[in-house]
């Protein structure tokens, strides 16, 4: 009887033993890979599953916060802010577009009232990770550069946004712009993340968007990886210059439909792609913001990189374009503005997704958009074999360019602006057919008062 209470003694141990160490590890499971609040938190070490990114967040409309229930449904491994997180300026006059800045601490409520956003919380507390960059909206002041006044201080909200350390050297650094790296050796992922505001010369410059610094900096980065994949994130576009092609709507500085992208600097352009073949950098795909609408586009080789060079856009979380511009012209532009290297558009709100397969014998990524919900609206599939560079050397063609690299300023006066031409020729007809219709009725309605009139001198003669 002695020895059966001392075996079942132990036995209690045991029991509590294996419930505690159980509890342990669900805990430790907890603190590690819960993907948008079911199982485990992605954690670096491990191969990246899925990227998720949005840019033009408008705290202020808090009714339209909710397509963070489809970037919660997305199950990302990491977030990515690409830009205008918040937006800390006030529109106050259409033409000549001006806007007015805020105080630094009208920032911070700002950043406050977007933290507090609970589908956002739920994010933060699911997520493995959320890095980002900033735009002009958070940075300060629409399409705002160096010349930005409090940039140091709202360098500061936007890393306390982002949870960054007090003794992080960012916090030191200047400009916003860090690099991360994720999975294992051979299933590698680099994430590169530019700051286009903080040492940015003014629009129509051609003169610098990075600052020498960051150029520097860049390049040891891409030197340096051994990653299969280089994801290079900017929050303005690269490749497409959907400025050119608005023609006349743009032509003025101060327009409110000019369009901000590298293609404003193209010097800068131009020295992306030499880092790239200079170092030989292979897997290379860009995201970008800001623009409120996604898309997808492809450079061939030879035209900015020694292969194809893939870029996903993602902007409009809380607003997009077809929300700002009557759906006519923005169908237009869409089917007829030319954009020699766009696969895609999609006008309404979205945000991007990044997913990695790498169970073949190549790994494969999928460049997303997707709407509201979280369902794909526009889709790439990019082998990592078609982003290496060529066996024969010749990593890009001196002196002449294909055909298929023809950019948007490059084109006829009337092929780069057909959009124009076509929207104002339909509204001139519009007009037309709105002037003939009044002419009408209104020789219809004199017509009508004649024959009254007529009609009654009659009837008084036959009296």
């Amino acid at each position: 009887r002695a020895r059966q209470g001392e075996s079942t003694g132990w036995m209690r141990l045991g029991i509590v033993l294996a419930c505690l160490s159980w509890a342990a590890i669900a805990g430790a499971g907890a603190a590690y890979l819960p993907e948008g609040g079911a199982g485990r938190r992605y954690s670096p070490e491990e191969p990246l599953g899925r990227l998720s990114f949005g840019s033009c967040n408008d705290q202020r409309k808090g009714d339209r916060q909710s397509i963070w229930q489809g970037v919660l449904g997305s199950r990302p491994d990491v977030w990515l802010w690409l830009g205008d997180n918040i937006y800390a300026d006030k529109k106050m006059k259409f033409y000549p577009k001006e806007f007015a800045k805020s105080t630094i601490e009208q920032m911070r409520g700002m950043y406050e009232t977007q933290r507090s956003v609970p589908a956002y919380r739920e994010l933060r507390d699911t997520v493995g990770k959320i890095v980002g960059t900033w735009d002009d909206h958070d940075y300060g002041l629409d399409d705002a550069g160096k010349e930005f006044p409090y940039k140091k201080e709202s360098q500061q909200l936007f890393l306390d946004f982002l949870d960054v350390p007090q003794d992080s050297h960012l916090r030191r650094q200047e400009g916003v712009y860090n690099a991360h790296v994720f999975g294992p050796p051979g299933r590698r992922v680099k994430l590169v993340i530019l700051d286009t505001r903080y040492h940015r010369d003014p629009l129509f410059s051609n003169g610098d968007v990075l600052g020498e610094e960051q150029w520097k900096w860049l390049e040891a980065e891409l030197a340096a990886s051994d990653a299969q994949v280089n994801i290079i994130a900017s929050s303005i576009q690269f490749i497409p210059n959907h400025h050119e092609t608005l023609c006349p709507l743009c032509y003025p500085k101060q327009s409110p439909f000019r369009v901000e992208s590298w293609s404003h600097f193209q010097r800068e352009k131009k020295r992306l792609g030499e880092i790239v073949a200079r170092n030989g950098v292979e897997g290379v795909i860009l995201l970008s913001g800001d623009v409120h609408f996604g898309e997808i586009l492809m450079s061939p080789p030879g035209c900015t990189l020694p292969y194809n060079l893939f870029e996903l856009t993602s902007s409009g979380m809380t607003h997009a374009a077809s929300g700002s511009f009557p759906k006519i012209p923005l169908e237009i532009m869409k089917r007829f503005s030319p954009n020699p290297f766009g696969l895609g558009m999609y006008l309404e709100r979205n945000f991007g997704t990044v997913d990695f397969d790498w169970e073949g014998a190549t790994p494969v990524v999928t460049l997303s958009v997707r709407d509201h919900d979280g369902n794909p609206v526009l889709q790439k599939n990019v082998s990592v074999e078609d982003l290496r560079l060529p066996s024969d050397g010749n990593s890009m063609q001196e002196g002449k360019r294909p055909g298929a690299c023809t950019h948007e300023g490059e084109l006829l006066w009337p092929n780069r602006c057909r959009f124009c031409i076509i929207l104002f020729s339909g509204f001139a007809v519009a007009i037309f057919l709105a002037l003939r219709a009044v002419l009408s009725i209104l020789a219809f309605l004199k017509y009508c008062f004649h024959l009254a009139v007529h009609r009654g001198e009659t009837k008084r003669k036959d009296h």
